[in-house]
C-alpha cells in the first residue's frame, strides 16, 4: 500500500524533468565524476521501442568507483508503477547495463513492500521548508534539499548492487550520440576571460 501524501502538497507541478533535475542535483552534480545521460536510447539504431529507452542513466567515470552505473525509470503515477511491476521484462535493459536500478517517484507513490527485490525507490520533486520537515521524519537514509529551488531528493528504498557487464558498443554509441544532441542543444558558456594589466 503507498504512504498517503494528502499533506504534501508542492509548490510546482510535478513531472519527469522536475524529478530527474531533483536527482541530478543531489546524486551527480559532479561533472567531472559523473555523466547524466536523459532520454537515452539503447543503440543507435531506428527501431520504435519502449524497451529501448532510459529515462536516466549515469555513469561514474572514475575507475576506482568501478564505473558505478545507475538507472532511473521515473513514474509519475501510480498505476504506470503497477504496470511497470507487472511486466518486468519492460525494464530488463536498465537491468543489463546498470549496477543500481532506481524509480524515481513523487512522495508517497509507493509503498516499500511493493518494489520488485532487484529495485529501489527514489522519492524527488520540490517541497516548501515545512513539507520537507514532514518529509525527512519518514526516512532515515539519504536525502537532500536545495532550499534555493526548493528541489529534494531521498532514497526511500536503497537499490541493491548487481556485479553487471560493461556497457556495450551500442550502448556506447547511444551516450556519445545523446552527448552531442545536447551539446549543440545547449553548448556550454563561454569561457570568462580576464585581462591581466602589466602596470
Amino acid at each position: 500500500m503507498a504512504v498517503p501524501a494528502a499533506a504534501l502538497r508542492t509548490p510546482d507541478a510535478v513531472d519527469a524533468c522536475t524529478l530527474l533535475d531533483a536527482v541530478q542535483a543531489a546524486m551527480h552534480a559532479s561533472r567531472l565524476e559523473w555523466l547524466f545521460f536523459r532520454e537515452l536510447r539503447v543503440g543507435t539504431g531506428r527501431r520504435s521501442s519502449d524497451s529501448q529507452r532510459l529515462d536516466a542513466f549515469a555513469l561514474n567515470s572514475l575507475p576506482h568507483t568501478g564505473m558505478k552505473r545507475v538507472c532511473y525509470e521515473v513514474k509519475i503515477s501510480r498505476g504506470d508503477f503497477l504496470n511497470e511491476v507487472k511486466h518486468p521484462l519492460k525494464r530488463r535493459i536498465g537491468l543489463r547495463y546498470s549496477n543500481e536500478f532506481y524509480f524515481v517517484t513523487p512522495p508517497g507513490l509507493v509503498g516499500t513492500s511493493e518494489v520488485p527485490a532487484e529495485c529501489g525507490v527514489i522519492e524527488a520533486g520540490r517541497a516548501t521548508a515545512s513539507e520537507w520537515k514532514t518529509l525527512i521524519k519518514r526516512h532515515a537514509g539519504y536525502f537532500h534539499f536545495d532550499p534555493e529551488t526548493f528541489a529534494f531528493c531521498m532514497i526511500t528504498v536503497p537499490a541493491p548492487w548487481r556485479d553487471t557487464p560493461g556497457p556495450t558498443w551500442q550502448l556506447t554509441a547511444a551516450m556519445l550520440r545523446n552527448q552531442r544532441r545536447e551539446l549543440e542543444e545547449k553548448p556550454p558558456a563561454p569561457v570568462s576571460q580576464r585581462r591581466f594589466s602589466f602596470d
